[in-house]
């Protein structure tokens, strides 16, 4: 039963979650001719088969399995980092050619050797321990969203089922998470930048369906910065295509063959870069190549004080959108350093390390200070966002283990945080809208419910409720003991005064500025006297709440997972350093 129905699923997970929404989109298609409840039904399997997935990919990931050959050994380390790779050519054409060689005794040989013709550009897919977290945020995220965003409902109460229509379409969605799941599990440089290109359409699809007045005016902005950072990352992503095959020529060959599988690219370049000539041509060239990638990984995050747009839209997003937009989106930059800038550009960040933190430090600490100057829960929500990003990156840029460690716990931190504090918040009229056009959130039915009206507690257990959850959103989001900011809050200030106490400090006081903040935001609670409650309001809520606490109380399920990855990007020196304290490397491990 293994090999016939589970195996095929366990060993292409990653391929399954990117394929899975599109087969959904297409399961959608066919139920629109049975009815609204046949939509609804398809959603809800499509998601819920989703997070399966991806659990199922976190849990049968292994950190320290050993590569199967001496030679990805040679090329890739003894660990096998990638895993679940599936690969399928896309442009170029494997073919095999005749090879005559004469031995050492005069005898005459013929050889039959695979040759690459054209490109090799594949749809190439697979894992790491950093990628798993994000394609898990991404898909979890994505099923929230969509759950509180797209429903089923009716204009007229007496309408029978028959009759009902969905008011939004369910097909960006789908579209949104296949997108989101190949920028994190893409191992090819054109496949990653098309995914992330295709989830600005899905965003700006979602932002036309559902968004409020001002959607016309952000929309355009949101899509400029994201498009002009895809084309800078994809000219520097072409640059290292190119400039691999410089570095690596062939000596059989007039042309040497272009690679743009990132595994085989990261690992040929730093090898090939260490010494000789390849160093001294990689010299002339990485400046340039650098600058084009952080300028794109960079600017589509928002950092302050270029934030105005990024809050903009988020205000006027709808809930599902906007918690995709702060929990996931935003972070698909801080992804690009730690799959690209970081492992093949070391020296580079060292060099320019100083003024990356002290810039990313100002950035943090100005926009929680900007925090302060909002009423509006939407843009705080927005402008903390900011700030943690710039934390986030701020440890990473220290090249340290515990500086690394800690921005990738405060990533998955802040996405659980911000999509409870969103998930919270009250609904506006505009996202109640019914297929007709009328508000009436009587008959609003989300996809998790198990019956076409929905079911709501009382108005003053609902505010009890929602009063008591805020207050440990913003605990976890502080960074309280046992929740789950608190390990990414302890860990990442070591890393930080390794590199810079400047640094350091600015981070420190971004802190407590933000904790001050909230403790002032929550004395100005929002105003929930009319919005409901529900089980499926109950059942999110209880997720969230339980990952920020296993996440506060159990890190070292994510620590274990994520820093055999993490220790692939550290500089030569340090990544001896972080392994030589009396403990065997973790490359030895067995």
């Amino acid at each position: 039963m293994w090999d016939t129905l589970v195996r095929p699923i366990h060993d292409h997970l990653p391929l399954w979650l990117l394929l899975w929404p599109m087969l959904g989109a297409v399961i959608v298609g066919v139920a629109r001719q049975v009815g609204a409840e046949a939509v609804r039904r398809t959603m809800q399997v499509n998601l819920c088969l989703s997070v399966a997935l991806s659990v199922w990919l976190v849990v049968a990931y292994e950190p320290l399995k050993p590569v199967d050959s001496a030679e990805q050994a040679a090329l890739l380390g003894p660990i096998e980092r990638f895993q679940f790779r599936d690969s399928f050519e896309w442009v170029g054409e494997t073919k095999t050619a005749l090879l005559e060689r004469t031995r050492r005794n005069g005898d005459r040989q013929v050889v039959e050797v695979p040759i690459r013709w054209g490109p090799d550009i594949r749809c190439e897919v697979g894992v790491d321990g950093i990628s798993i977290w994000f394609v898990a945020l991404s898909v979890l995220l994505v099923a929230i969203a969509a759950s509180g965003e797209w429903r089923v409902g009716s204009g007229e109460p007496n309408l029978p089922d028959s009759a009902l229509r969905t008011p939004h379409s369910p097909l960006p969605w789908l579209w949104l998470q296949a997108s989101l799941v190949g920028t994190f599990v893409a191992l090819d440089v054109v496949l990653i930048v098309v995914c992330w290109m295709s989830t600005l359409l899905a965003v700006a699809w979602l932002m036309g369906q559902a968004g409020d007045s001002q959607r016309h005016d952000v929309t355009p902005r949101l899509l400029k910065r994201g498009w002009w950072g895809g084309w800078l990352v994809l000219l520097g992503l072409g640059g290292l295509v190119l400039a691999f095959g410089w570095l690596r020529p062939f000596p059989n060959r007039v042309e040497t063959p272009l690679v743009f599988s990132i595994p085989e690219l990261m690992a040929g370049i730093r090898q090939s870069s260490m010494s000789g000539e390849s160093a001294l041509l990689w010299a002339s060239v990485n400046n340039w190549l650098f600058w084009l990638l952080v300028v794109g990984f960079t600017g589509p995050l928002w950092l302050a004080p270029f934030h105005r747009g990024f809050v903009e839209a988020f205000a006027s997003a709808p809930r599902g959108l906007a918690i995709v937009l702060a929990g996931v989106l935003l972070k698909v930059g801080v992804y690009g350093w730690l799959r690209f800038i970081l492992p093949l550009f070391p020296e580079l960040v060292r060099q320019h390390g100083d003024g990356f933190t002290t810039l990313l430090g100002l950035s943090s600490l100005f926009a929680a200070v900007l925090a302060f100057g909002v009423s509006d829960w939407r843009r705080r929500i927005a402008l903390a966002t900011c700030s943690s990003i710039s934390l986030s990156l701020l440890g990473m840029t220290t090249l340290t283990l515990e500086g690394l460690t800690g921005g990738v716990l405060r990533l998955l931190s802040h996405g659980l945080t911000a999509g409870l504090l969103m998930w919270l918040l009250p609904s506006r009229s505009g996202e109640w809208l019914v297929a007709s056009g009328e508000q009436d959130k009587s008959n609003a039915t989300p996809v998790f419910s198990n019956s076409p009206l929905a079911t709501h507690h009382s108005p003053l257990i609902s505010a009890r409720w929602r009063v008591g959850l805020m207050r440990f959103a913003l605990f976890a989001w502080i960074g309280l003991p046992g929740l789950g900011g608190f390990v990414a809050e302890f860990v990442t200030p070591f890393g930080l005064f390794q590199h810079d106490f400047n640094a350091a400090a600015l981070s420190l006081a971004t802190s407590g500025v933000i904790a001050w903040m909230w403790v002032r935001a929550e004395r100005d609670s929002p105003d929930w006297s009319h919005a409901g409650w529900s089980p499926r309001d109950t059942f999110v809520a209880a997720v969230l709440v339980t990952l920020n606490i296993g996440l506060g109380v159990a890190p070292q399920f994510v620590v274990d997972r994520v820093q055999p990855s993490l220790l692939s990007l550290l500089p030569m020196d340090r990544e001896i350093s972080a392994t030589s304290s009396g403990t065997p490397p973790v490359a030895e491990v067995r």
